[in-house]
């Protein structure tokens, strides 16, 4: 059955009262009325249709703060307080930060496996805008970590200190490696002519061609100040492990090696522990010798007028990572191959007579082996050359 007439009437006067008050409405509605024509009467069809609803989403993408250090310095796993390679590291970095107002962040990986992780994070810096100036990379077992990373940033700058990498393949990449032969050579000829058993120690941290040219250098420079001089070598197989360090201190000291050179990170801070304790217990003075910074304080007496430090092969990386920082400030800064030797003051020895007074004889013969390396007229071997 249809509806009446008037109820058909009613309805279309009731869309059109709804279509009216929606045009006021936020939301929309949509009224639909259809017409049919049939051959028997009118049939009205009303259809009204419900609310409609937009929604719309604002993504704001957050803005990153710019970046407020100029570099970042991945350290070796020795970590700070080594009181030798992160420690002078260090130093050159606050140094250079204080000179050219450049700020920079760092991290201290705990494990070779940590490497690659901290540097790829640099080269993303995720919370900053903008990238960091310079990544510096200190030790030479980040090479494999760095190598995996450079490639993917060739934007990137890196440097690496005690490492050599391919400049050609490594084009964003400054290796600053030093002759640490020549400073040892220097020490170990010290040791020659100070030593009053003729026989002298070597620690070093690992067995690797890095710590052995230390060791070739030092048995070497012994060898030409005191001919036949005995000596013996022994490695902790750990940078951070002072009693390891200590143990064969100890044990070299027993045995009459009356001087040892520790190359060994932390570890050798045992060896000093072992002359400290060990002095005052044999018929003759003992002597240790640090490594890379200057170590003589470490010896230091009770009174601290007298150390049994006798010197330190410097290394000087502090001014390595400084000129890093000051090459970035004067737009100077280049890739490739930086090597610190005598020659260039960044190699060398410590000396200090108001805590070791040796004989005038002994400083001259050093000064002048010092001279002779400069010039290049005395090559230093850098490896164990008494293997052949």
């Amino acid at each position: 059955m249809f509806p009446s007439d008037d109820r058909l009437v009613s309805l279309a006067k009731e869309a059109e009262r709804m279509s009216s008050v929606s045009d006021r409405m936020v939301l929309g509605m949509v009224v639909v009325v259809i017409v049919v024509f049939a051959g028997v009467g009118t049939w009205w069809y009303v259809s009204v249709a419900g609310p409609t609803t937009t929604t719309t989403t604002t993504t704001t993408t957050p803005t990153l703060p710019n970046n407020p250090y100029s570099i970042a310095i991945v350290f070796a796993t020795g970590g700070l307080g080594d009181k030798s390679f992160n420690d002078e590291c260090v130093k050159g970095a606050n140094d250079a930060s204080a000179a050219f107002d450049m700020n920079f962040t760092y991290v201290e990986p705990v494990a070779i496996s940590e490497y690659e992780g901290f540097i790829r994070d640099y080269c993303q810096h995720p919370q900053f805008a903008d990238p960091y100036e310079l990544i510096i990379c200190i030790g030479f077992d980040q090479m494999d970590a760095l190598a995996n990373v450079c490639k993917e940033f060739p934007n990137q700058r890196f440097a690496i200190v005690d490492m050599y990498m391919d400049p050609v393949v490594y084009n964003n990449t400054a290796s600053v490696v030093f002759n640490e032969n020549e400073g040892s050579a220097l020490v170990g000829a010290m040791a020659g002519l100070v030593s009053t058993t003729h026989k002298i120690g070597f620690v070093g941290g690992m067995d690797i061609p890095l710590v052995n040219k230390y060791a070739g250098g030092y048995v070497w420079g012994a060898n030409r100040s005191s001919p036949g001089i005995n000596f013996t070598i022994a490695y902790t197989g750990d940078w951070v492990n002072t009693a390891a360090g200590k143990a064969l201190g100890d044990a070299m000291y027993t045995a009459g090696y009356d001087i040892i050179f520790a190359v060994a990170g932390r570890s050798g801070m045992g060896v000093i522990e072992s002359v400290v304790t060990t002095n005052g217990t044999k018929p003759y003075p003992v002597w240790a010798i640090g490594s890379d910074s200057p170590q003589m304080y470490l010896g230091l007496n009770v009174v601290g007028d007298r150390t049994v430090v006798l010197t330190s092969m410097l290394k000087r990386v502090d001014v390595a990572v400084y000129r890093q920082f000051e090459q970035v400030f004067l737009d100077t800064w280049t890739a490739g191959i930086k090597i610190g030797s005598v020659a260039n003051g960044l190699v060398g020895y410590e000396l200090n007579t108001t805590i070791v007074d040796l004989d005038a004889s002994v400083y001259n013969a050093i000064f002048a082996l010092e001279n002779q390396i400069a010039a290049g007229t005395v090559i230093v071997p850098d490896y164990k050359y008494w293997l052949g």
